[in-house]
């Protein structure tokens, strides 16, 4: 089986419960699909949904705070691929979550 993915980037910030500060992050996401389109096709399709969450504050835009709320949110969203995975990265930490749909 053949996979493609598309990596980009979402600044967001969020604030976590007990904690008076507004804080954000920058996070690498890595969309990844079986079903094989156009890379340009694939990256305005994901464009569409990044610019939903991008420069928001997640408490707002996704209704939750951490990495996984992130990444199961952007495996909802790219259900009309259909997602094989969502994989979201804080690169300056070393941390990754991975979300995969139910089978």
């Amino acid at each position: 089986m053949i996979e493609q993915s598309v990596t980009f980037a979402i600044e967001a910030a969020h604030l976590s419960e007990g904690e008076p500060r507004l804080h954000g992050h920058s996070y690498l996401v890595e969309v990844w699909t079986a079903t094989l389109r156009d890379f340009a096709a694939l990256e305005s399709e994901i464009q569409a949904v990044r610019s939903v969450v991008d420069h928001t504050l997640l408490n707002d835009s996704i209704g939750g705070t951490t990495m996984e709320h992130l990444a199961e949110w952007l495996l909802v969203r790219f259900a009309f691929l259909p997602a094989t995975r969502v994989v979201v990265r804080r690169p300056t930490l070393g941390y990754a979550v991975e979300a995969k749909p139910d089978l």
